[in-house]
């Protein structure tokens, strides 16, 4: 279907209409023309005039044939505003020739045409059109003057010329003006339209009616809206139903502050919120809202900056998934199991309720994991975390406490915890904990094979066993320790029973395992102080554990857990590296070089790999090798001699000294002792502890100390605790002392204080 105007162009269109318009003056042209005729104002033959009116209308036919194929396009006039404007003027003045007492109507008429072209016509182009005019006007009255002087009053057309000669200069000037004036606005609003145009943001201005007052084109983009047809809706339709009530107040408190005069709005305030789309989806944006004040800073209207951002709100909403889900299973992690957890705690309390916490650890996963494989067990792991799900209720919150939780620690990759709300009595829990059990127990095929394991559980019920997060979790894992005790494939509730020695042990020993990882090792250091110069000569590194769940524990409770696990073999390797990075540290600091002891137990010694870890541990630091003392004890040595004395000869070959601890217990002799490459001798604390009340004490620590001067040992006389200890050893001319009368085992920068003060020889 033909269309006046083009479709798609805008500018063509404007261009249109505006020739339309002028078309219009020609046809209003042709009609006053005719009157004129008719009432005998002019002598022109009515074919003339009827020639020119056709003549005017084929004219602009062709110009609008040249605006609809687009070949204006190609001039540097696209309105071809001079062309018409020529032509009209030519017109006029032909009318001029034959209009005799109409001429300064005519003339009018030309004057409105030049006020038309003050705004369309730039300087030069105004100019030619001026000279055209006063040429061709001059030539009219000339023609009149010398073919029909009758028809033309000379004063009266010579003043005509005049004016125009004056005229025309004048309006070229202020058109030129006019027009350079117009073209600066014209880029102007044609910048910011490009940026409105372009931008994918939405921008949109609201009076304070909250009704539009602007949209931009880019709406179209975001809603699927034309401008024009959001301009008719209200404000609110825009939003979702979940940013209705947020957007809608902070916009009518931003609309009673602005009719209010207040300033308090100045800044801009950003949301978050849900738009509609015109397919009746949703996209989420940032959108801006900011005061918009006309030049007396009173608040006219709102204007509104929307910005798409529903790809950046997946990928938070994914991040905060991750960081509150295991990858794995898809479960609760421990952060987002903690804040469900907590939250059951304050609603309990408020409604005087009881719930459980149920830990659940897989028996035999770790089995299944190290013959068939990390694939397969992870995929008996999602298996475990789907039927889990499916056997609870929907009240009920079951998550896992994956092997990448570090608010706590590593708990290991098997460990399930069940929240169960709403807890009437003990036995729904108890039915609950064997609905688990047996639904672990059930068969599974992984790698294509059938494949079985068993869970054990344990509860802890709020308030009995625990009013907080910590205890309840503490107490579910003891209770689940105890039931793997039991026998594995059953659940116990938290009681006075799991406080049983053996239960206390497993514990220890379940938490030690992981206590390198969780970073709950660290060390202490002991001085040994020179009785000669009162200077420190060395420390002695000493193994701490601190765990959440039980606290301190002491080196006496672990230890030997550690010994007959194994776990002293990657424990004593980690102590080793660490003391002698913490040594060199020291140096760094400018202090001076020490001596640092190692204990090493009878594990460690059995080792293949001691002398590999030796040698890591130096190079690693970059330590001096006669740093390193490792301490190995007397009775050990006393154990398997000869095989032991051929290690240490291997250890003494790296550069590193050997000490023998708690010397005067293990019953060597003296030809047994010169055998071994050792350089120092530590006189054990039994002795130093009666040294004052048993006089075979002072003569084993006499013989010991002689011992050590005949062979060239070193002796170090441990646990001194008092002054009169102190001055016996300096007495018979003990070489080192250790003890909490000088010092307590102390933290690293603790200790680099006191060698920094014991560095020269006393004064006293």
């Amino acid at each position: 279907m033909f269309s006046i105007f083009p479709k798609d162009d805008h500018d063509q269109t404007l261009r249109i209409k505006r020739f339309l318009m002028a078309f219009g003056a020609y046809v209003i042209w042709s009609a006053i023309c005719y009157v004129g005729y008719f009432l005998g104002l002019t002598k022109v033959p009515l074919y003339i005039l009827s020639a020119g009116v056709a003549g005017s209308f084929i004219v602009n036919i062709l110009l609008y044939l040249i605006f609809r194929t687009g070949l204006n396009k190609k001039f540097q006039d696209k309105s071809l505003t001079l062309i018409q404007m020529v032509i009209a003027t030519f017109w006029i003045m032909v009318v001029v020739y034959y209009a005799y007492e109409a001429r300064s109507a005519v003339l009018l008429v030309y004057m409105v045409v030049l006020v038309f072209g003050l705004f369309r016509l730039r300087i030069r182009q105004f100019l030619f059109l001026s000279i055209f005019a006063l040429v061709n006007f001059s030539a009219v009255i000339f023609v009149l003057y010398k073919l029909q002087p009758g028809y033309i009053n000379v004063r009266v057309d010579i003043f005509n010329i005049v004016v125009l000669a004056f005229i025309l200069p004048w309006f070229s000037v202020v058109g030129g003006y006019i027009t350079n004036l117009r073209a600066s606005i014209s880029r102007a609003f044609t910048t910011i339209e490009l940026l409105t145009n372009n931008i994918e943001d939405i921008v949109f201005v609201v009076d304070l009616d909250l009704n539009y007052t602007y949209v931009s084109p880019s709406v179209k983009i975001l809603r699927g809206y034309e401008p024009e047809a959001v301009m008719k809706q209200a404000l609110s339709d825009s939003f979702a139903p979940s940013s209705l009530d947020l957007a809608m107040r902070t916009l009518s408190e931003a609309v009673a502050l602005g009719k209010s005069g207040g300033t308090e709005y100045n800044k801009s305030r950003t949301l978050q919120l849900e738009i509609k789309k015109k397919d009746g989806t949703t996209v989420w944006t940032e959108t801006k809202f900011s005061f918009v004040r006309d030049k007396n800073k009173q608040t006219v209207g709102i204007l509104g900056v929307s910005r798409d951002i529903t790809e950046r709100r997946l990928a938070e909403e994914k991040i905060r998934y991750l960081a509150t889900h295991d990858n794995l299973t898809e479960l609760p992690n421990r952060t987002l199991f903690g804040q469900m957890l907590g939250r059951a705690i304050k609603f309990a309390q408020r409604y005087q309720r009881q719930f459980a916490v149920l830990f659940i650890d897989l028996d035999r996963f770790k089995i299944i994991n190290d013959t068939m494989g990390h694939d397969a067990g992870d995929q008996l792991l999602k298996e475990i975390a789907s039927r889990f799900r499916q056997s609870l209720r929907a009240v009920d919150v079951v998550g896992r406490l994956n092997e990448k939780d570090s608010v706590v620690g590593r708990l290991g990759g098997d460990e399930f915890v069940v929240l169960i709300e709403e807890v009437t009595n003990l036995s729904q829990v108890a039915t609950v904990a064997q609905k688990i059990l047996n639904t672990a127990i059930k068969p599974m095929v992984l790698l294509g094979e059938e494949c079985r394991v068993t869970a054990s559980i344990g509860i802890s019920v709020y308030p009995d066993d625990g009013e907080d997060e910590r205890t309840l979790m503490k107490k579910a894992d003891m209770a689940m320790y105890f039931a793997k005790e039991e026998g594995k494939n059953n659940f116990q509730f938290y009681s006075q029973n799991t406080h049983s020695p053996a239960f206390e042990r497993f514990f220890v020993e379940a938490e030690l395992r992981h206590a390198l990882e969780r970073n709950e090792l660290y060390l202490d250091y002991q001085a040994k102080l020179d009785f000669k110069t009162g200077a420190i000569t060395g420390s002695e590194a000493l193994l701490r554990w601190r765990n959440p769940g039980l606290g301190l524990v002491a080196p006496t409770q672990f230890l030997p857990v550690a010994e007959e696990t194994g776990l002293i073999v990657p424990i004593g390797r980690w102590v080793m590296k660490t003391a002698c990075a913490q040594n060199v540290a020291w140096q760094r600091q400018g202090l001076p070089p020490v001596t640092v002891a190692v204990n090493l137990s009878l594990r460690q010694l059995m080792d293949d790999k001691l002398i590999e870890d030796i040698r890591t541990a130096l190079e690693a630091s970059g330590m001096a090798p006669n740093l390193l003392e490792l301490e190995i004890t007397e009775s050990i040595v006393m154990h398997k001699p000869a095989p032991l004395i051929e290690l240490l000869a291997r250890i003494k070959s790296l550069g590193v000294r050997i000490a023998l601890d708690d010397f005067g217990t293990g019953y060597s002799s003296l030809a047994q002792i010169k055998h071994l490459p050792v350089d120092t001798l530590k006189v054990d604390r039994s002795f130093i502890r009666n040294l004052q009340q048993n006089p075979d004490d002072r003569e084993i620590i006499e013989a010991v100390i002689a011992m050590g001067r005949a062979l060239s040992l070193n002796v170090i006389a441990e646990g001194v605790e008092t002054l009169a200890q102190d001055t016996y050893l300096r007495e018979h001319i003990c070489d080192e002392m250790q003890g909490f009368y000088f010092s307590k085992p102390v933290a690293p920068d603790q200790f680099a204080d006191l060698l920094s003060k014991h560095t020269t020889p006393s004064s006293t």
